[in-house]
């Protein structure tokens, strides 16, 4: 079993399928691999629900952070997404997304102007981003040098690897809340 599968397991009947030019795939809904949309517990509101869209080898790290996310907070539905290709952009799958759920994260091992640019330019035409429910952030690789090192503390230093992925979607996902002001701190202030 490769590393990609602990976390996905296709049915055997997409086994072996070729995957139309332009068209990406779902592989992860709320709770998990293989789990059913009536059997789901998580992210019952659409307020709830988080979408990565991967393009590339940021796919198992995403897979791992939505896995993890769930594991820390149970209301929190997290769905993973391949786009597979940039261009011709799949649409319909972006659309879906965008339906599902409240936030939006593309993954890419690509700088600024790549997938996540493009997926920002097709949302914005198509209207997604006009009534203000949706939270898009794309995480792609900084516009610097890095040092040397191994493939993965370079994706540590660009912050691009799955606790990066975790910490984003925890920080879009929290509730605001109000933060009370205390009116004796003020008059000691003005005693002062």
């Amino acid at each position: 079993m490769t590393r990609l599968n602990q976390f996905c397991h296709e049915p055997s009947s997409n086994l072996g399928v070729a995957v139309e030019i332009g068209k990406g795939r779902t592989i992860r809904r709320p709770g998990g691999i293989g789990v059913n949309g009536d059997k789901n517990t998580r992210g019952k509101s659409r307020e709830d629900r988080v979408a990565i869209l991967s393009l590339g080898t940021r796919l198992h790290d995403s897979l791992i952070a939505a896995q993890t996310v769930e594991d820390e907070n149970a209301s929190i539905g997290v769905t993973v997404a391949d786009g597979r290709f940039m261009k011709p952009l799949d649409e319909d799958l972006i659309r879906e997304l965008v339906d599902e759920n409240s936030i939006l994260i593309t993954i890419e091992e690509g700088s600024i102007g790549g997938f996540g640019d493009h997926v920002l330019h097709f949302l914005s035409r198509d209207g997604a981003l006009d009534d203000g429910n949706l939270k898009f952030r794309p995480m792609v690789l900084p516009d610097e040098l890095f040092e040397a090192g191994t493939q993965q503390e370079q994706y540590d230093i660009a912050g691009i690897n799955h606790q990066h992925i975790t910490e984003l979607i925890q920080k879009l996902t929290m509730k605001t809340m109000k933060v009370p002001v205390f009116e004796e701190q003020a008059t000691e202030q003005e005693q002062a």
